[in-house]
């Protein structure tokens, strides 16, 4: 189905269930198909499901301008308000996760959630280590010489090398206004958990590269009802990786 949500034609589904809503919020690029097991459980479970795409992916129309974190919230808000959710259990992938801690953070958020499950979430930055920083810092000043009027000439084919070999695939291939939204939300959330009352269920894959089950604790310690499952042999995506664990876990939670 598709609907209008701050002027963006925005696809998105809603599956039947007498039980309570969830709202899926998906990772970074990710369609909502990627989710049809978990879709297909919560039905089972007796669920209403309902996910969308975020603006720029899948059938949902690009922003016109790059969007910020709370950018992202207030797309969610508005689009439960134009399909009429007012309460759900929230279940965030990865860059899903940083919408969701926003949202539960909120002391006058119009969405009413009592539970919710992170699945690999992002939302946490830990201080890079020193060999690290001294890598950004040489990086930076590359970008200022290759990106200046006067030094450009010499330096700009050696910074835009070095920028092609540090940007993931998900940057490589976004479009312009997509990359500096990606930029805009690397953000640190440590400052807002603590905000989050909900019950929270964190799961994440053992071998998670993107989000590393660091991340998961760190969470389990800053919000006051938090608890924490690690999902064997699993990476970001926990779920496809190891479903028996991943299906029994969400099971005992809802």
């Amino acid at each position: 189905m598709h609907t209008t949500v701050q002027g963006l034609n925005t696809r998105y589904i809603d599956l039947p269930g007498e039980g309570e809503p969830v709202l899926l919020l998906q990772g970074w690029g990710a369609k909502i198909e990627l989710y049809q097991p978990i879709f297909d459980l919560l039905q089972e479970l007796g669920h209403r499901v309902v996910a969308f795409d975020f603006p720029g992916v899948g059938e949902t129309d690009e922003p016109r301008s790059p969007m910020t974190l709370e950018d992202y919230a207030a797309f969610t808000l508005a689009f439960c308000e134009t399909i009429g959710l007012h309460e759900a259990v929230l279940f965030c992938h990865s860059h899903g996760g940083r919408v969701g801690i926003c949202l539960m953070a909120r002391p006058d958020c119009p969405l009413t959630v009592k539970k919710a499950v992170l699945m690999d979430a992002a939302g946490v930055r830990l201080p890079a280590p020193a060999g690290q920083k001294l890598r950004q810092s040489g990086y930076k000043l590359l970008k200022s010489l290759g990106t200046g009027k006067l030094t450009a000439p010499l330096f700009g084919d050696l910074y835009e090398e070095a920028r092609d070999k540090r940007a993931s695939a998900d940057y490589k291939a976004a479009s312009p206004v997509m990359r500096a939204t990606m930029n805009n939300v690397l953000v640190d959330l440590q400052d807002k958990m603590p905000a989050v009352k909900a019950e929270v269920l964190l799961v994440y894959g053992e071998n998670d590269t993107a989000t590393p089950v660091e991340y998961g604790r760190i969470m389990e310690r800053l919000m006051p009802s938090a608890g924490l499952a690690v999902i064997r042999g699993a990476g970001h995506f926990s779920f496809a990786d190891n479903w028996p664990q991943f299906s029994a876990v969400i099971r005992a939670f809802l």
